[in-house]
């Protein structure tokens, strides 16, 4: 993808004047601008860009088609991100960078909650097994952060994305594992405080009701 090309589309559709604004918009090192116009614009910009503003990867590339995610047919494109959420004890890798996109039937997502604030990710560690196993790809609406009662969530909770089913009490929150091996975590008093919803799990496979 060449840059200037990428760069006109770019500024067309979010009104941006500058490469430094680019930059801006993505997060990253103005010397990476440099790189692209000799070497191509690497295809996570433009799956970044089209997560954060709405816009069909595709137009995006080569200038094809609607410039819109909504205008598009009965099939949306959900951004992939690089975090990953830990069903476990263990550290996990944290990162927002979009590295793939999903299709899902536009109508389902609509039905779900908010697809404008999904986004897909995969899961390390067992705790969730066998409703959530090793190496599954779940959807979140980010939306949807509010605790509705012994539903699935993705928290953070310190340094650590996980998931759990949530299940809230006058003055606590009780977090479960599907795995036995696993005890529930009861959080109270101050240790709320450090529960982030970071949205509810829609699809894993399945979809959740």
């Amino acid at each position: 993808m060449k840059f200037d090309d990428f760069f006109q589309r770019v500024a067309r559709a979010t009104g941006i004047g500058t490469q430094k604004e680019l930059a801006a918009l993505l997060g990253i090192d103005p010397a990476a601008i440099t790189l692209a116009k000799s070497r191509g614009v690497p295809k996570s910009w433009g799956l970044t860009l089209a997560a954060k503003f709405g816009l069909n990867p595709e137009w995006l590339r080569t200038g094809a088609g609607p410039m819109h995610q909504h205008e598009q047919g009965r099939t949306a494109l959900v951004p992939k991100v690089a975090a990953r959420a830990c069903a476990g004890g263990g550290s996990l890798e944290l990162g927002d960078a979009v590295i793939d996109e999903l299709p899902f039937e536009r109508a389902w997502l609509a039905r779900k909650g908010n697809p404008a604030r999904m986004v897909a990710m995969d899961v390390v560690g067992d705790s969730m097994s066998p409703e959530i196993e090793p190496g599954d790809t779940i959807l979140i609406d980010q939306s949807q952060n509010r605790v509705s009662d012994n539903r699935l969530y993705v928290i953070g909770l310190g340094e650590t994305i996980q998931v759990k089913r949530v299940q809230v009490r006058p003055g606590l929150v009780i977090l479960f594992s599907t795995n036995q091996r696993y005890s529930p975590v009861t959080l109270q008093g101050d240790e709320m405080d450090t529960l982030r919803v970071i949205g509810r799990v829609l699809w894993s496979s399945r979809a959740y009701a």
